[in-house]
């Protein structure tokens, strides 16, 4: 019956209509995750009003392959402009936009579509293996260990401060002050409202992310002038995105890890998206034999938060499917078309309506591939941006950067966060503050205290005495102990080497 349902399936990609739906949806996730501050949540969202009654085999297919490629757009921006197209993006600016400033920006390119490309087409792949399975294993989670798998990614404070842990740790401190802005999650109280109705529903990301990363970056270019690429890079090593496909499979171990680790996130609902990128950088640094060289422009630095981005997105949609939770905010939009075209929300979607879950699946495996297949000839083409004089670039994306800003929501409010938060970006770049780790905090802080507070009133103070959270916090304690016994172990083996 399985295999009976994953042939019809797999048959629909034979029909033009359906295949058209995917073509479509892949430029327009394409389009609206390279433009700032849209992504595909918008997208999407200006589609549903049409998804009344339509078939649901051109309707699903379409919006699905839209939030596949979103990120693979954004990844663009994040790495010619350090500028991230959409919020879970953020991560790949750490090290693309850097690899773009020394001239290699064409590899940079080369390594973030080939990872992102592939991470969610597998996991999409193990999406279908894991569809017997999967029901129980989402059942087994509670919210004890949803709140240990985002102290998970908050334990990376450290690790993406740089060279200063102590600054990183401050940094990440302020953005779960900025978290706490607005209602709070249990009580419903006003906290560091100032009286302002527009903070009563916090800080929202993407005017925090545009100041905080993107408008910083741009007026440091302006400030320092030339190009994003300096003089002396060479050009042809914009051209050499091949070199960056190369280096995915040089460190496929780092891209499975990645994706495994994108994919299990996006599983559990509510986890959220950015949690996935920043376990998958701090894994990947925390691993790396040269992690001091995380930030400053390394191809390892991009491959794993790319894998685990689009990754994520496979694990969502079986958690959606399955249990009609999605998996991620943009998934709830996918339950509305649903609910619009007539399907069944819930496990019914997977008995009676199985060869559908599966080509929708399938969907998320051919969009990815075929959102790299579009990006990477033009990969070269686009990598000549970092050539382009600061005189000409800084006017254009700032104007775009605003534009992104105010498109978001449509408040003028969200102009004047961008302009604040590009100013503290600024004030934290000269003194050595880490922008990606305050960035986690505002983004996780949220997510912890909900967890945390509803953890405790459910199972009291011993709530964490379960095996999945003490799994996690087992992971926890490995991942700290491993660079301190690394560091020991090479002391020993150089003290080893002098001695003989």
């Amino acid at each position: 019956m399985v295999l009976e349902a994953f042939l019809q399936g797999l048959q629909s990609f034979t029909h033009l209509q359906f295949s058209l739906a995917v073509g479509v949806g892949v430029i327009i996730g394409l389009v609206f995750g390279i433009v700032p501050g849209i992504g595909g949540m918008l997208a999407c969202a200006l589609l549903l009003p049409f998804m009344f009654g339509l078939n649901p085999e051109i309707g699903l297919p379409l919006l699905l392959s839209i939030v596949s490629v979103q990120y693979t757009g954004g990844s663009i921006t994040a790495v010619l402009l350090g500028i991230p197209g959409t919020g879970p993006n953020v991560a790949t600016t750490f090290d693309g936009f850097p690899m773009t400033q020394k001239g290699e920006g064409g590899r940079a390119l080369g390594a973030v579509l080939t990872s992102s490309g592939l991470g969610g087409a597998v996991s999409a792949l193990l999406a279908l293996a894991m569809v017997p399975l999967v029901i129980p294993m989402i059942m087994a989670i509670r919210t004890a260990d949803m709140v240990f798998m985002i102290l998970l990614g908050l334990s990376f404070l450290g690790v993406l401060g740089g060279r200063s842990t102590i600054k990183g740790l401050i940094s990440g401190a302020l953005g779960l002050l900025l978290a706490f802005v607005g209602f709070q999650a249990t009580t419903g109280a006003a906290r560091f409202t100032f009286g302002s109705l527009y903070l009563y529903e916090g800080l929202a990301m993407i005017p925090l992310v545009l100041g905080l990363f993107a408008l910083t970056e741009i007026v440091s270019l302006a400030v320092s002038g030339g190009t994003i690429a300096k003089a002396s890079a060479p050009i042809q090593e914009i051209r050499n995105v091949w070199e960056g496909v190369k280096d995915v499979i040089r460190h496929w171990t780092l891209w499975l890890r990645s994706t495994i680790i994108g994919y299990i996130i996006g599983v559990i609902p509510g986890v959220g998206s950015e949690t996935a990128i920043f376990v998958a950088y701090g894994q990947a640094k925390q691993l790396s034999r040269n992690p001091e060289r995380f930030g400053t422009g390394i191809v390892e630095g991009v491959i794993a938060p790319e894998s685990a981005n689009n990754a994520k997105d496979g694990g969502a949609l079986l958690t959606t499917l399955a249990l009609g939770i999605p998996g991620s905010s943009v998934y709830a939009l996918i339950i509305g078309a649903m609910f619009m075209m007539g399907l069944p929300v819930g496990p019914d979607m997977l008995t009676r309506q199985l060869p559908l879950s599966f080509s929708l699946l399938l969907v998320i495996v051919v969009s990815n591939l075929v959102g790299a297949a579009v990006c990477l000839p033009l990969a070269p083409r686009l990598g000549k941006i970092a050539f382009v004089p600061s005189g000409i670039l800084t006017p254009l994306v700032i104007v775009l950067i605003l534009v992104g800003s105010f498109a978001y929501r449509g408040y003028f409010n969200d102009i004047i966060v961008t302009l604040v938060f590009g100013a503290l970006g600024l004030a934290m770049r000269r003194f050595g503050y880490s922008r990606p780790a305050l960035f986690l905090g505002y983004v996780l802080g949220y997510l912890f205290e909900l967890y945390f507070f509803m953890a405790l009133d459910l199972a009291g103070p011993l709530f964490f005495v379960r095996p999945i959270s003490l799994s996690l916090i087992g992971i926890m304690i490995v991942l700290f102990a491993l660079g301190p016994i690394r560091n020991l172990f090479e002391r020993r083996f150089k003290r080893g080497a002098r001695t003989s």
